[in-house]
């Protein structure tokens, strides 16, 4: 029994791809998106989003065009139907289980558990982080299995305003409302 058990694990691997995918996060989250047109995502998923080259993207659209061939087109990415501008573009993921995190640190990959533990224990927000992401790719669909953070940036509150008074009245102008 084990054998058919390795025998079809085995299978399932082959039938799947893999693929690393560089860029720079722009969002990651557990929930729901809500988009400026008011509508939003159906359900709570981890949400991964990240901006890509355009050699990335290439990339992965050629791994993964196989497992696209009898897709419709309506089911497609927007990745896979379009060109990417020569700047690159956003790859968006989603998963109903959580991400694997690690860190590179001087030639070591460290495990640092779950993307949502992650997350937390860096003020909540790991933004504009310098990732690679280890993607699966099934027939019609791509997951993010696990990602390392190259380089850790933190976005808060504080980073989106200069800190300094000038700067602060400046933002401000004369009419300050408290």
């Amino acid at each position: 029994m084990a054998g058919k058990t390795t025998n079809k694990k085995a299978a399932q691997e082959q039938e799947n791809g893999k693929y690393y995918l560089a860029g720079t996060i722009t969002t990651a989250m557990y929930g729901k998106r809500n988009f400026a047109n008011g509508k939003s995502d159906k359900e709570d998923k981890y949400r991964l989003s990240l901006k890509c080259t355009a050699d990335a993207i290439n990339g992965l659209r050629e791994a993964a065009e196989p497992y696209y061939v009898d897709t419709e087109d309506k089911w497609l990415p927007d990745w896979m139907k379009e060109e990417p501008d020569k700047e690159g573009g956003y790859i968006n993921f989603a998963s109903g289980f959580d991400i694997r995190c690690g860190e590179y640190r001087q030639g070591e990959i460290v495990d640092m558990g779950s993307m949502t533990d992650y997350i937390a224990d860096n003020g909540g927000n790991i933004n504009g982080s310098k990732v690679v992401v280890a993607v699966t790719i099934k027939p019609g669909a791509i997951y993010p299995a696990a990602m390392i953070i190259k380089e850790l940036h933190k976005q808060d509150i504080a980073s989106m305003f200069d800190t300094d008074d000038n700067g602060f009245m400046s933002a401000m102008g004369e009419d300050l409302p408290f």
